[in-house]
């Protein structure tokens, strides 16, 4: 069986030494493993710890952040974990695969992730339906089709629409219109068109 210690830091002004000694006292056996990484950034030496732990293994941090900054995270590691039968303790939470309290707390933990997560998804589904509500357009942007910008550029073209107004005739920002206008074979011609158009804005 090989037991595992994984300590992070934020930078390297930071010592892993806080978080290192009592647990190296309680498993004296243990690797230790130690990275620098902060925030929500990956996390390659931990993964590369997890990927190697066999059943009967142990993976030992001294607290659940040291794991991930995210819930989410946390409990998709800790899922994998119990699934693959590797013993899990966080000293700080009192988590210990090994005893019936210490999967009760992980279970807690996880009813409280859930809770968040569908808390979430209501809060999201109000704020979509409030936009709607005020006529806000919600969704992917429309894709515009070739026939759309054909004839948008013929409005300006040929029927002397400014680039606004045919923009809005055929679905599309004035911006991306005049980006098209620009790149496409008739830039020659359209400088002076774009510029006069432009200041009129």
């Amino acid at each position: 069986m090989t037991e595992i210690i994984y300590s992070r830091v934020s930078t390297s002004d930071q010592s892993t030494d806080a978080q290192t000694i009592e647990l190296q006292r309680l498993f004296p056996s243990a690797i230790v493993v130690s990275e620098i990484a902060s925030g929500a950034k990956a996390r390659p030496m931990l993964d590369a710890v997890v990927a190697e732990l066999k059943e009967g293994d142990a993976l030992i941090v001294y607290a659940l952040d040291r794991l991930s900054r995210r819930t989410v995270d946390i409990l998709q590691l800790l899922d994998e974990l119990e699934r693959r039968k590797i013993r899990f303790v966080s000293i700080r939470e009192a988590i210990d695969f090994k005893s019936v309290i210490g999967r009760m707390i992980v279970s807690v933990i996880s009813s409280v992730g859930e809770l968040e997560r569908r808390l979430l998804s209501e809060r999201t589904k109000l704020a979509l339906a409030a936009a709607k509500a005020k006529g806000v357009k919600l969704g992917a942007p429309r894709r515009v089709t070739d026939r759309q910008l054909s004839r948008a550029i013929s409005l300006v073209q040929k029927d002397g629409y400014t680039i606004t107004k045919a923009a809005e005739t055929c679905g599309m920002s004035f911006g991306y219109l005049s980006q098209v206008l620009r790149g496409k074979r008739l830039q020659e011609q359209l400088p002076s068109i774009l510029d006069q158009q432009e200041t009129t804005l």
